[in-house]
């Protein structure tokens, strides 16, 4: 089970730029062995540069976490290189604009061997040296953000709050978007960018005190900013909440129905059945059995197919395929649609709520396929895969050649025929629903949904 550190590590994109400032081994390493596992996990090539902890304590560290380093190692996506490699390359003095042009070869030379980007992670102890002065350190994390600005890679510069002067620890917060203290990814109020940070003008300089006014007032509309979506998002899940309480009663109300219109009918016949009659004949009363037997075997039926649409137990005990199995031979001897399905990577279980959204999805959509598609066969595919890029994921398609229908009016439509409905399940676990259809022309539905673990 990821922790929580975990999940807000996963967060992080190219071009960031980030200070974990730690308080001891424990807290570094906690932040850079998730953060380097999550790079191998999207195809990044990896970079980590040691100093404090040497080459083969990192390594112990990942292969306790779960990375095969030799492997990693030989197919060049983790290196673990010391300072001499890199911050100290050109000497004992440090050159901010040679680090940086070592970056970017990097990355270069990253993307043309097949990689999607490139993650370095720096342990800073180094710049504790005699020849290293904090100017050319700040100099060289501030520059270090416009060479980040659009490129396809992301730096975490570790710092150790017990060894660095509080003066440097003041300007290291200046010059990174993104902090880390302890357990907790921060957004940083202070940073600034670097033509403030490198500025010539005194700090107290009306010049000076202009640029840092126009800076914090842009901070200030993106703050609020920030605070009008998180209300959005508020609202989102309030209507949410609204919505899952309407299904809730929706569900009722159908239950309800079935038990009184169906279930409740069979039942006051069988029991008209059962009222005793002295004059009965053999005859008749065996044809009065074979009745109540009859209605038994409908109301068996009834009471099988409410409970499997209420939670079938195979998706419980046996798993996704089996309880999708057990929906399409259902399906088609209710609606004669035959179901073309193929599957991928699924021979292990997933977690619950992964396999009811991906199990509801498909009855919905093909519930929609009957109910207006006009067609005769239906194709649902299901694939897991991790491709290197992006986090593991289950994918969801469904599609049919039928009447289809103007996507972007139906999504925008209060009542969207179950539509709305997917997107929901699917927002809750932070998947992703792709809706292609056009009038004539068929639907396909492809809902994506990561895995964490399990």
């Amino acid at each position: 089970m990821a922790t929580d550190l975990e999940r807000q590590l996963t967060g992080l994109k190219h071009g960031d730029h980030i200070c974990p400032i730690y308080e001891n081994a424990a807290e570094q390493m906690a932040v850079a062995i998730p953060f380097l596992k999550e790079g191998l996990v999207r195809g990044e090539r990896c970079l980590y540069i040691a100093d404090d902890q040497n080459a083969l304590q990192i390594a112990q560290a990942l292969e306790a976490a779960g990375v095969n380093v030799a492997h990693e190692q030989a197919r060049g996506a983790l290196s673990i290189l010391t300072k001499r490699e890199t911050y100290l390359k050109s000497g004992e003095e440090f050159d901010p604009q040679a680090m940086i042009d070592f970056l970017r070869q990097a990355e270069v030379q990253a993307i043309a061997d097949g990689f999607s980007g490139l993650r370095v992670l720096g342990e800073m102890v180094w710049a504790l040296g005699p020849k290293v002065t904090g100017h050319r350190l700040i100099e060289y994390e501030a520059l270090l953000n416009k060479s980040l600005e659009n490129s396809r890679s992301l730096v975490l510069c570790q710092y150790n709050r017990q060894r660095f002067d509080p003066a440097v620890i003041h300007d290291i917060l200046r010059t990174h978007p993104v902090a880390i203290l302890g357990v907790h990814v921060c957004p940083n109020p202070y940073y600034e960018p670097p033509e403030l940070v490198l500025s010539k003008d005194p700090t107290a300089s009306p010049a000076f005190k202009a640029k840092r006014v126009d800076w914090w007032i842009s901070q200030l509309k993106r703050a609020r900013a920030v605070a009008l979506e998180r209300e959005s998002m508020i609202e989102h899940v309030k209507a949410l909440s609204r919505r899952l309480v309407e299904i809730q009663e929706a569900e009722r109300r159908h239950l309800a129905r079935e038990l009184h219109d169906e279930i409740g009918q069979l039942l006051t016949g069988l029991g008209l059945l059962l009222e005793p009659e002295s004059d009965l004949s053999p005859e008749a009363a065996k044809a009065t059995f074979e009745q109540m037997r009859v209605i038994i075997g409908e109301l068996l039926e009834r009471i099988r197919g409410l409970s499997f649409d209420l939670r079938p137990t195979a998706l419980d005990e046996l798993g996704l395929v089996p309880a999708l199995l057990a929906l399409f031979e259902r399906y088609t001897g209710q609606t004669e649609i035959l179901i073309d399905f193929k599957h991928q990577g699924m021979a292990r279980r997933f977690q619950p709520e992964v396999e009811t959204a991906a199990y509801r999805i498909v009855q919905e959509a093909l519930t929609n396929v009957a109910r207006h598609a006009r067609v005769a066969e239906a194709t649902v595919r299901i694939w897991a895969t991790s491709d290197g890029i992006r986090s593991p994921r289950l994918s969801v398609q469904i599609e049919d050649r039928g009447r289809g229908f103007d996507a972007e009016t139906v999504l925008r439509a209060p009542k969207s025929g179950g539509l709305a409905g997917m997107q929901e399940r699917l927002m809750l676990l932070g998947g992703h629903l792709t809706v292609e259809s056009r009038p004539g022309g068929g639907t396909q539905i492809i809902a994506e949904i990561p895995l964490h673990g399990g």
